[in-house]
């Protein structure tokens, strides 16, 4: 049998909720909330959750340990999830660490403030066997609840750093990457030996490539065939890492 909760009040529920809703909270705690049956279920296969709380025993996956599960009422589930309809089940997850990147395709995010682009940048970036990413410049959490719903559980598979431009830098010169920054005056794809460790660099889509962007990058651009003034990031970004690995074309 499993352990229940019933009251709104219990500290656990408090603790749950500021994971969600505050960033710093979480750094803090090094640990973020995830929710909703499938992407619960996946994580706990590689991971173990500080506490699952789900609705019912039939939503626990059965590779979480019986004393870190509590069951709850729909009222506690709807308490601490973001969502409008809870899918019934929520968990505590310690957050991934990463000290340095390594590798030879690596994505770069730029100020991009929307946690949606975000995740789905992750999720793209992961299934089209991209090494990592590096998150500089005003770029929102990747541990916000909306980016880590749209990546799917990428944010635990991906490498994922957060540093300056300085660390950046380093990035491109350790791992000796041609560093790419997509941008609608750049040059096509096929322009540069997708062979080569390439840094991918997304950025703002209101701001465009930032100055520091600018003095690192040359521009890459996805031809278009009629007068549109860009894609969607994520949209862009999801073309360029096919286009620059060469691996996904043998």
């Amino acid at each position: 049998m499993f352990r229940e909760i019933s009251s709104l009040q219990n500290p656990l529920i408090k603790h749950l909720v500021r994971l969600r809703q505050n960033s710093d909270y979480r750094y803090n705690s090094q640990t973020l909330l995830v929710e909703g049956k499938k992407i619960v279920n996946e994580l706990s296969k590689i991971l173990t959750p500080k506490v699952l709380i789900a609705t019912d025993e039939h939503l626990v996956p059965k590779d979480v340990p019986h004393g870190n599960v509590l069951i709850a009422t729909e009222a506690i589930l709807q308490k601490i999830s973001g969502l409008l309809s809870p899918e019934g089940v929520v968990a505590e997850f310690p957050m991934p660490k990463i000290n340095q990147l390594k590798g030879s395709k690596i994505v770069a995010i730029d100020s991009i403030n929307d946690p949606g682009n975000l995740g789905s940048i992750l999720r793209t970036a992961l299934a089209l066997g991209w090494d990592g990413a590096f998150i500089v410049g005003e770029t929102c959490d990747p541990y916000n609840e909306k980016a880590i719903r749209a990546a799917r559980g990428a944010t635990f598979k991906l490498p994922i750093q957060q540093g300056s431009w300085q660390d950046l830098e380093k990035l491109i010169s350790d791992n000796k990457l041609l560093p790419l920054a997509a941008d609608i005056e750049g040059k096509a794809p096929q322009h540069f030996d997708s062979n080569l460790p390439i840094l991918l660099l997304l950025s703002n889509e209101a701001h465009g490539v930032s100055l520091q962007a600018e003095k690192l990058c040359e521009k890459i651009s996805i031809p278009l065939l009629c007068d549109m003034e860009s894609l969607n990031v994520a949209a862009a970004g999801a073309i360029l890492m096919y286009s620059l690995n060469p691996a996904l074309k043998k």
